[in-house]
């Protein structure tokens, strides 16, 4: 572990040039923390039992206070939850800034997006949420330098892939589909009835 010798700004850097380097959407093993979270209504999720496992997931990672890359974000989000139709995927918003972000403005910020049921947002302990973080390997400590990232697993099969926050939703969802492509046979029909581009 070299990089604990590093000062915190050369280890930023060291991460910052890892995260670089990692190509686009690579397959990537998790062990996710199954820490204790509160949704956006206020209820108290295990993490991973409760809202992960089993499941075809997206994560992404804003804070509520974040008006730069964070409501880009939340608005590509709320859009792929529209193109990803009746496909069983959960979306989840975790927050970079737990102190601030209660489970009212979690919520007060996903009404504002049109947010639909299936997209949780949590937050929770700073240690709980610090600690999840770095189980996903976004954990950054000033919230303003987290790098925009998504995350799109399959939990079932334990495969995830990371990819830039900043990613378009049908780029998103096409990672969706790369990774659940038995998911495809159910959804012919509803092509169809989506109008030309």
């Amino acid at each position: 572990m070299l990089l604990l010798a590093l000062p915190v700004r050369a280890q930023h850097e060291q991460h910052m040039k890892a995260a670089a380097a990692v190509p686009d959407s690579s397959t990537i093993e998790l062990k996710i923390a199954d820490v204790n979270v509160i949704d956006q209504s206020g209820t108290s999720r295990q993490f991973y039992s409760d809202l992960v496992k089993d499941r075809v997931v997206v994560m992404n990672f804003i804070f509520t206070s974040c008006t730069t890359v964070c409501p880009t974000m939340g608005a590509t989000f709320a859009r792929v939850q529209k193109l990803l139709g009746n496909r069983d995927v959960a979306l989840i918003s975790i927050s970079v800034d737990p102190l601030t972000d209660t489970p009212q403005r979690l919520e007060a910020w996903s009404r504002k997006l049109d947010a639909q049921p299936g997209w949780t947002l949590v937050t929770g302990s700073k240690t709980d949420i610090d600690r999840l973080l770095r189980s996903l390997g976004v954990f950054t400590p000033d919230k303003n330098s987290h790098t925009p990232t998504v995350l799109v697993g399959d939990a079932k099969r334990g495969t995830w892939r990371r990819a830039s926050g900043l990613a378009t939703p049908t780029a998103i969802v096409a990672l969706v589909d790369a990774m659940v492509p038995a998911q495809h046979h159910h959804h012919h029909g509803a092509h169809a009835a989506t109008s030309p581009r």
